[in-house]
């Protein structure tokens, strides 16, 4: 619309319904008297003190409680986050098989009326003897339970109130101490985790894991690895090994009193243990183990009676109960006591499993011997304690080896076993035993076997092969071999024999060579045979480790001259076969190996290897016997009066070791003695190794009178000429009886001995 003029109007103003007012009302207030406008703004800023003091403090406070829920909702939506994480990534990977226990490792035997006896027990880290909760009587679990943590069944892996508790006396500290507030299981998730930082987001992992834990296993089952964890003073830990060390008796026979005893110890096992020396109380005097022990069993058995554990009699009962604790020095009916070092059997069974377990699980001999040490094995063993007991009592009696003891006396070892491989004894030095785990010259030292290695080299190879009779005959002589004398410096024929005429050669012999232990013999066999063939037979027949490439060589094998030298223990294994019918058994100290659930991890496997046959080891047997009883035998010292003998002699060269491995019917039985640094062993001093061997072990033999070596009745007992070696006719001169194999017969002389038939023309 537009004015006269010509001018556009100005809009009327658009009111909203909202905001319209009346005219009538407009009018009203737009001419108020000047008085009255006065007074209301007056009234209008008048306001009550106390009334804006409360809403300041009202804004104020809102304003805090704002802040507070934001900052707590932005908290608690990042801690949300971060526990769904831990929890997918950490909580749930937690399981009891990751604790890490060292339980006590125990060596047994049985006992001549099969009872089993505890040979020894040995620990690392720690003394631990795995027992199951249904072996724990109640009242032993509940001293426990109730003391360390009072609701244990009740919560889910945290005692909140616990907790909560424990957090607030670290800032006002009503208890007068810090208190712990974790439970069994979260002490049990600390040990297995090994997370023990003082932080408080190792408190919070801790917690969680402790709730996942609970959620798949059982209360006894936390408590079972909880009771078999806990340390009880010095190297024990476990429930079982702290009953048998305190009270000499298992878990299952402890009273109410020794429970609550026990219990006592875990909140500080080196002061409140009852063998501990003690310290300072609060008070500032001084207390015995026994003493800070009894104080605190008390607070036990009160926590047991007041949660019901026990009636008020019970309670007031184990109050006066006297405990008995076994005499941590006590000696055994022999006068020795506890801490006595192991004997040698101990220590090659030991050494034994280390290595075996080295194979087992391929880990190197440190990790193998932890194993053992603190992995709570049972091993038991093949010893006969008996006789361990009589060897050992001979190797401390010098007598057994001379009559006379010289100032730098020889070194000797023993060893005996079985005909399944089986040993029953051995000794490793002569005298008191110095230690546990000592060097044993039976199972550990590579010496020369001198001529100890006759019958599984030469003679037992051409045996088993039919190369020889017993009668072929050979010529006492030298191979076209030159050495140089040590003690002239001048070349000299070799080999030359260690007997009443030492450097004598000539005369014709048979197999009986072995009677007088010529070295010529085996050398001109060794020569024939090849090295090599007999380098593996003495190898892979009689399980020889410590063969070199250099032993394929007619020294090596003829006299015994090895490069390396064998074990005492592999050189009598190997004369097995010549008294059970050929067989030869890996030779073993145990049994077989339980874990400490009792589960098999090693068993031995009496799988024999047939070295030689049957008829090959009845004629050695007879053979060896001349050694013993012929009347040239260089072991006759050995002979026995009610139990055969079979066996050999050994001298090494220059006299550094001397050796003989004797056979009974039961036994297979071998002694060494020698300097532990070679050098020559006086002579007429110390009795010969046949007379030693007897020494130590005759009476034993002589009680196995009334049995004999195996028959083989495919042998013939035949008789031969000896001029010729062939089977005797009515023109032979003189002859002798032989034994001879069903597939090696000689044939019968045809009455020519103008020559001998020596071992270039026998059996052609």
């Amino acid at each position: 619309m537009y004015d006269n003029i010509g001018k556009k109007k100005a809009s009327p103003e658009i009111i909203s319904p909202e905001t319209a007012v009346p005219e009538k009302t407009s009018s009203k207030k737009a001419a108020p008297k000047n008085g009255s406008s006065k007074k209301a703004n007056k009234k209008k800023r008048k306001v009550n003190p106390i009334k804006r003091t409360l809403i300041v403090i009202g804004t104020t406070i809102l304003s805090l409680i704002l802040i507070v829920i934001i900052t707590g909702s932005i908290i608690a939506a990042a801690l949300t986050v971060y526990v769904l994480q831990f929890v997918d990534q950490e909580a749930i990977d937690i399981t009891l098989s990751d604790l890490d226990l060292d339980y006590t490792t125990f060596i047994y035997a049985y006992d001549e009326n099969d009872a089993l006896v505890e040979l020894a027990s040995i620990s690392r880290n720690a003394d631990r003897i795995p027992v199951s909760i249904d072996r724990i009587p109640q009242h032993v679990q509940d001293a426990f339970v109730y003391t360390e943590d009072e609701r244990f069944y009740e919560h889910a892996g945290v005692d909140w109130k616990r907790t909560f508790t424990a957090f607030l006396n670290e800032f006002l500290d009503f208890f007068g101490g810090r208190q712990g507030g974790s439970t069994i299981t979260q002490q049990l998730v600390k040990n297995v985790t090994g997370d023990d930082e003082a932080q408080w987001d190792r408190k919070m992992r801790e917690i969680f894991r402790s709730a996942a834990l609970e959620k798949y296993q059982t209360k006894p089952t936390i408590l079972e690895a909880y009771l078999n964890y806990i340390g009880f003073g010095g190297s024990t830990a476990g429930i079982q090994a702290a009953s048998l060390k305190y009270f000499g008796k298992d878990v299952s026979e402890l009273t109410i009193a020794e429970g609550a005893c026990l219990a006592a110890i875990p909140k500080n096992p080196e002061n409140f243990n009852p063998f501990a020396r003690g310290h300072k109380d609060d008070d500032g005097e001084f207390k015995t183990g026994k003493e800070l022990n009894l104080n605190r069993q008390k607070t036990v058995l009160w926590q047991m009676y007041k949660n019901a554990c026990i009636s008020k009699r019970q309670y007031e009962d184990a109050l006066k109960e006297k405990i008995v604790f076994v005499d941590p020095n006590a000696k055994n009916d022999d006068g020795e006591s506890q801490s006595d070092i192991q004997d040698w059997f101990v220590d090659m069974v030991i050494y034994d499993v280390i290595s075996d377990f080295q194979d087992l699980y391929g880990i190197d001999q440190d990790e193998a011997s932890n194993k053992l040490y603190n992995g709570g094995y049972k091993v038991y063993t093949t010893v006969d304690i008996n006789m361990q007991k009589a060897i050992e009592a001979k190797y401390k009696d010098y007598t057994t080896f001379s009559e006379t003891v010289l100032a730098d006396p020889p070194q000797s070892a023993f060893i005996v076993m079985d005909y399944n491989g089986n040993i029953k004894a051995v000794v490793g030095a002569i005298g008191e035993k110095q230690g546990s785990n000592i060097w044993n010259n039976a199972t550990r030292s590579k010496r020369s076997p001198g001529s100890c290695i006759k019958p599984i080299t030469s003679y037992g190879y051409g045996m088993e092969y039919d190369y020889y009779t017993w009668s072929t005959i050979f010529t006492n002589k030298p191979l076209d071999t030159e050495i140089i004398d040590e003690e002239t410096g001048l070349p000299r024929k070799w080999p030359y024999n260690y007997n009443s005429r030492s450097w004598d050669y000539g005369g014709y012999f048979t197999f009986q060579a072995l009677q007088r232990s010529l070295n010529t013999v085996p050398a001109q066999l060794i020569e024939r045979e090849t090295p090599q063939a007999v380098f593996e037979f003495l190898q892979n027949r009689f399980q020889i480790t410590t063969l070199t490439a250099a032993d394929a060589d007619i020294a090596p094998l003829s006299v015994g001259a090895l490069t390396e030298g064998l074990t005492l223990r592999e050189l009598v294994a190997a004369y097995q076969p010549f008294g059970n019918g050929g067989k030869y058994y890996t030779p073993t100290s145990y049994t077989q190996v339980l874990d400490a659930k009792d589960k098999v991890v090693l068993q031995h496997k009496y799988t024999p290897i047939q070295s030689i046959s049957k008829e090959t080891a009845y004629v050695m047997n007879k053979l060896m016997r001349t050694v013993i009883e012929g009347p040239n035998g260089t072991g006759r010292a050995a002979k026995l009066v009610n139990t055969p003998l079979i066996g050999k002699t050994g001298t090494s060269q220059d006299w550094h070791d001397l050796a003989f491995v004797g056979c009974t019917p039961d036994y297979v039985s071998g002694v060494w003695y020698g300097y532990s640094i070679p050098k020559e062993i006086p002579t007429g001093t110390y009795y010969s190794s046949s007379q030693l061997w007897k020494n130590i072990f005759g009476d034993i033999a002589e009680a196995e009178e009334g049995k004999e070596f195996p028959e083989c009745p495919e042998v013939q007992e035949l008789y031969y000429c000896t001029t010729t070696g062939l089977l005797a006719s009515g023109t032979c001169p003189t002859g002798a009886t032989g034994y001879y194999k069903s597939t090696n017969i000689p044939d019968i002389c045809a009455g020519h001995h103008t020559q001998p038939n020596t071992e270039e023309t026998a059996n052609e």
